[in-house]
């Protein structure tokens, strides 16, 4: 009996490094939606005590693609825009984070999953803002309303929002399967 116990153990174990890559792809996906959810409201509130409309930052992220079109008040077409955008990408990047520290030993007590995920959070905004956006929507646009519009530490704030729930949402999944 405890054969057939530790060759089912051995089957799975097989199974679980062969799906490794999905299985937190998958998670990180999931959190990464999430945590896209929790920087969206994060936006809508840090405009809030701005004193600018509740989705006002989600429209500057909206001019990216549809240029100043966005910041017209008559239009909604900005909030799906930038909906789709945070979600889509925040998805991408959770599964990139989720499949980079999970099963790895340095990243096994929660503090330190905590602080990967909220340095994660501040790389993608760093990487995003300045090397990324501040050449591409002026080049695109004509003006950089993303960089000129949203305060740094609003941007640094929310992401790193993001990159905290990326790591709260998949902490407990980190060793669901043996790495190789």
């Amino acid at each position: 009996m405890s054969t057939e116990v530790h060759q089912l153990h051995t089957d799975l174990a097989a199974i679980g490094k062969r799906w490794r890559a999905l299985y937190f792809g998958a998670v990180g996906a999931v959190a990464g939606f999430l945590a896209s959810l929790a920087i969206l409201a994060a936006d809508v509130v840090s405009a809030r005590l701005m004193g600018f409309s509740p989705f006002m930052l989600l429209r500057f992220y909206s001019t990216l693609r549809e240029g100043p079109a966005a910041l017209l008040m008559t239009d909604w077409t900005f909030f799906f825009n930038a909906f789709v955008m945070h979600l889509a990408l925040g998805s991408a990047l959770g599964a990139v984070f989720v499949l980079v520290v999970s099963g790895r030993p340095a990243f096994q007590r929660f503090i330190r999953y905590l602080g990967a995920g909220i340095a994660f959070g501040l790389v993608i905004w760093i990487v995003n803002f300045y090397l990324l956006l501040s050449w591409i929507q002026p080049l695109i646009n004509g003006k950089a309303y993303i960089l000129e519009n949203i305060p740094w530490w609003v941007a640094a704030g929310t992401h790193a929002i993001y990159g905290l729930t990326l790591a709260i949402v998949s902490y407990s999944f980190r060793n669901d399967v043996e790495r190789d």
